[in-house]
């Protein structure tokens, strides 16, 4: 299997969908050559070169109700909602042990996508490029004004699905011909569209940050449109929520991400065997 990417969208809590459909992948030992992640997705890409099934489910369930993974006064005290350093040191180096060993010996390529706060474009971050993979999928998933940013190379980084929110164009542009698309929400681009024209005059500032803001739900709604596209053509195959499915950016619900998770894995599994044969693998499953 040759030049297939595997692009992974972020979205928050909603990531837990895609952990139950990687969970299916590597419950049936299905590899991608190439993955590339943005935000919540990097964290289940992760776990999903690692070989670590149900470890991104546990990044979005076991400790949500835990004060260092979430409090108010976290934005106090961490300046972020989120306990960045609880989430990103202490769950995988100690709480939860992420198989690093497996990971860096994994013969698939591994990106990651972050946005420059200075110049409002995408940097990118392969797991061969850096000593510590949490600290680049911290940047990541750092919410703009919600988390501090993050440096790396003497660059301060933010959430990657600012500019790149279905980062399917890096996957083109590495050479891959065929993508495996998974989307974390079923909303489609016309409600995003009216969503965005409630608040994007609270972006007028000129800034190359602000303006990637700006730009921020029309590159989302021009990509997903891309994606259909993509797909008629057979260039990619999707897997995404049912239309009408909800899951808010940051559940706490356990009920509600069971459920989404659930059907992320039941999504996978019902379109496995068609996803083979796009593949060209000649499983049925």
């Amino acid at each position: 299997m040759e030049k297939v990417g595997l692009v992974l969208q972020g979205g928050g809590s909603r990531g837990i969908y895609t952990a139950g459909v990687l969970d299916y992948f590597m419950e049936q030992e299905l590899y991608i050559p190439y993955v590339i992640a943005v935000s919540a997705g990097a964290c289940n890409g992760a776990a999903y070169l690692a070989r670590q099934r149900g470890l991104g489910k546990i990044y979005h369930t076991k400790y949500i109700h835990d004060p260092r993974y979430f409090h108010y006064k976290n934005l106090i005290t961490k300046r972020s909602l989120f306990g960045m350093d609880f989430i990103f040191n202490e769950m995988p180096y100690k709480l939860e042990p992420f198989a690093f060993d497996r990971f860096h010996e994994a013969k698939e390529q591994f990106v990651v996508v972050t946005t420059d706060c200075a110049t409002g474009e995408a940097v990118y971050f392969t797991k061969d490029d850096c000593e510590d993979i949490f600290h680049v999928i911290r940047a990541s998933c750092s919410l703009p004004f919600l988390s501090p940013k993050v440096t790396i190379n003497g660059r301060k980084l933010w959430d990657g699905g600012i500019v790149h929110p279905v980062p399917f164009m890096k996957s083109m542009l590495d050479g891959n011909q065929k993508h495996i698309i998974v989307l974390t929400s079923s909303c489609p681009p016309s409600e995003w569209m009216r969503r965005f024209s409630r608040v994007e005059g609270l972006f007028s500032r000129s800034t190359s940050l602000c303006q990637a803001f700006i730009r921020h739900f029309r590159i989302y709604c021009e990509a997903i449109e891309q994606v259909k596209e993509m797909q008629k053509e057979g260039r990619a195959f999707v897997i995404a929520p049912p239309i009408g499915t909800f899951l808010r950016g940051f559940e706490r619900q356990e009920e509600k991400l069971e459920h989404y998770y659930r059907q992320g894995y039941q999504d996978a599994r019902t379109q496995f065997s068609e996803l083979c044969t796009w593949l060209g693998l000649g499983r049925n499953r």
